[in-house]
């Protein structure tokens, strides 16, 4: 297994995704076009049917009793259509960072959902159990991207597309993949360069407090940085340094090369309601964490103050198991955690 988990095949991403979906298509093709009737008599349902999705009812036909063949069937095809939803989550939160426990989430949210719409499709009176149940469950997890939350609604219909419609469950995931990928690619949604009279208007504002110099750097930041692409960034913090250069001809060599301005790898945001206890929980274990770390400062969004650090991961340490270990503190004020 080690073997071929080192293979090209199985490092392309890629290609493992296409042919997970041609290895499913085929064996679900010939399940239903080729599978004895015998195999699926645990019910009134075949094989072929509950691979292929069983026909409505119709007339005063009696809905069939649930099976265990057709539990493990639907099972089954919810996670065989989440795993590649799964693989292009990584791959698209690659940069970003992401959570283990969502990744887990993607896969283990449409089993579920699979198994309980077999139990309740061919009863209201379960179905309306269920949905009180469910009302009387709280669940206070928070999810750092809006994407994350869509990704989650997208495995819980393929759970219960596979036990209703597998087909429709393999359409959804091919098509969210590709949608995903797409977004992804074409870097869709990218704020636009800062230029133009925008520029100036934001700049006249960020001028008119010049004299408070921690108030004009808020308001720089604010009303400018925040609007401006990454190219213009990595140019201004470039001309930063030769302006720095050139005020101050004595600063120390190490510091005069531009390449190594920019001192960390990532930035790592840490929603809280308490700025002083997240610090003193937090930070003795960045240094198992990261080889290098720096407190940049709080700034507030919304109703939360978020802690901000210039980090560099240490060479076995993931994103992931950052946003793990962070999570796991006891007691901890944090509400969220965001590697950028």
């Amino acid at each position: 297994m080690s073997d071929f988990s080192q293979s090209l095949i199985w490092r392309n991403l890629y290609v493992r995704t296409t042919l997970w979906y041609a290895l499913c298509g085929a064996i679900t093709w010939a399940l239903r076009n080729y599978a004895p009737p015998s195999w699926g008599a645990l019910g009134s349902e075949t094989l072929g049917n509950l691979v292929g999705g069983a026909p409505a009812l119709t007339g005063n036909a009696e809905p069939t009793t649930p099976t265990a063949l057709a539990a493990s069937i639907a099972m089954f095809t919810g996670f065989a259509a989440s795993l590649p939803v799964a693989w292009i989550y990584t791959l698209t939160r690659r940069k970003k960072g992401f959570q283990q426990s969502v990744v887990q989430t993607y896969l283990i949210l449409p089993v579920v959902a699979a198994g309980i719409v077999v139990l309740v499709k061919h009863s209201l009176a379960l179905a309306f159990s269920l949905g009180g149940i469910v009302a009387a469950v709280r669940f206070r997890t928070s999810l750092d991207d809006s994407k994350d939350a869509a990704g989650i609604f997208v495995v819980i219909g393929i759970g219960m597309a596979a036990a209703v419609a597998p087909s429709v469950a393999w359409v959804i995931s091919v098509g969210f993949n590709l949608l995903m990928l797409i977004l992804w690619w074409s870097d869709f949604g990218r704020p636009q360069a800062l230029e133009g009279k925008a520029a100036e208007k934001k700049l006249e504002r960020a001028l008119s407090v010049a004299n408070r110099t921690g108030t004009f750097l808020a308001k720089m930041d604010d009303e400018v940085l925040k609007a401006m692409s990454p190219e213009q960034l990595e140019a201004l913090a470039d001309r930063a340094w030769r302006r720095r250069k050139r005020n101050d001809p004595d600063l120390a060599e190490e510091d005069s090369v531009p390449e190594q301005a920019p001192r960390y790898e990532r930035l790592l945001r840490l929603r809280t309601a308490d700025v002083e206890r997240t610090r003193a929980l937090c930070e003795p274990l960045f240094p198992s964490l990261f080889s290098q770390w720096k407190f940049l400062g709080s700034v507030r969004e919304n109703e939360v103050r978020v802690v901000e650090y210039g980090v560099s991961l240490a060479p076995t340490v993931t994103p992931g198991v950052v946003s793990d270990d962070l999570g796991r503190l006891p007691d901890s004020p944090l509400r969220g955690v965001e590697l950028r």
